[in-house]
């Protein structure tokens, strides 16, 4: 009798494609070899055609996989240390974080989360919601709502210039009527995060909902993520939202004491 776990092995086998685990397994060799290695040596051991690895190798060549030497051999390129890196910063950030995030939904009942910029999209890596929630999100796709959520101002507000016009060039979705859509004016509202270093999003993506957004920053002092806080717009004084910021800003600073922040002890 077959368990639910051989089932689900035998289904990844029964859809492993086979191209995919060559390149995956040139890969392996690549990274465990202490020198290059050439068409012949992979082909051999993987035991298939050279062409087929000439065809895998160039492949991940044109996108940065796999780098050739002046000897015509082969290594692991440069994508793998960038990917390795993200991995590693949002596995971090998130291990280092999660007990703030349940801090900061306790002591402020709002709902807490942790996201990051990644491939020119937002990303919501991490959500707490309290004991009790005054609030319930609705599904929605963040990944372009950088000019609408306080998270997104202010990991725009801090990203490389390129990366923020980039973002800005795409079509900005007016998700509520009170979403700013006018490049020139978001343009203002992010050198105002930079100088203040939070943001406020009120009503701009879900009506109703209103968020405040911090920093969080490496042992490069780059900002690498934002916390926030987010709860219904009719329990927010906006005129008085100082305390909230004040707490955001205080759970974000132990973050980015944790992830190495220099003067940040």
């Amino acid at each position: 009798m077959e368990t639910a776990g051989g089932d689900l092995l035998d289904k990844q086998v029964q859809y492993t494609v086979a191209a995919v685990d060559r390149a995956l397994e040139i890969l392996n060799l690549l990274g465990k070899s202490s020198r290059e290695l050439g068409i012949t040596e992979l082909a051999k051991v993987l035991g298939v055609q050279k062409s087929t690895v000439h065809s895998l190798l160039q492949t991940m060549l044109a996108r940065d996989f796999v780098q050739q030497t002046e000897t015509g051999r082969y290594a692991l390129g440069v994508k793998l240390l960038q990917l390795g890196e993200l991995f590693a910063q949002r596995l971090d950030i998130r291990s280092v974080a999660k007990p703030v995030l349940t801090e900061l939904a306790d002591e402020t009942g709002k709902v807490a989360l942790l996201a990051v910029l990644s491939r020119h999209e937002l990303i919501i890596i991490d959500k707490v919601e309290p004991e009790r929630p005054f609030l319930i999100i609705p599904k929605f796709d963040f990944s372009l709502a950088f000019h609408s959520t306080a998270v997104g101002k202010v990991l725009l507000a801090f990203a490389a210039e390129e990366i923020r016009n980039a973002i800005l060039t795409k079509q900005l979705s007016p998700f509520t009527p009170f979403t700013i859509t006018d490049v020139d004016e978001i343009q203002l509202e992010l050198s105002k995060v930079r100088q203040d270093t939070y943001a406020i999003g009120c009503d701009e993506t879900i009506e109703g909902v209103s968020c405040f957004a911090v920093p969080i920053y490496n042992a490069a002092n780059q900002v690498v993520a934002a916390l926030s806080v987010s709860s219904a717009s009719s329990l927010i004084n906006l005129n008085g939202y100082d305390p909230i910021i004040a707490t955001l800003k205080q759970k974000a600073a132990f973050i980015s004491q944790r992830l190495g922040q220099p003067g940040n002890s």
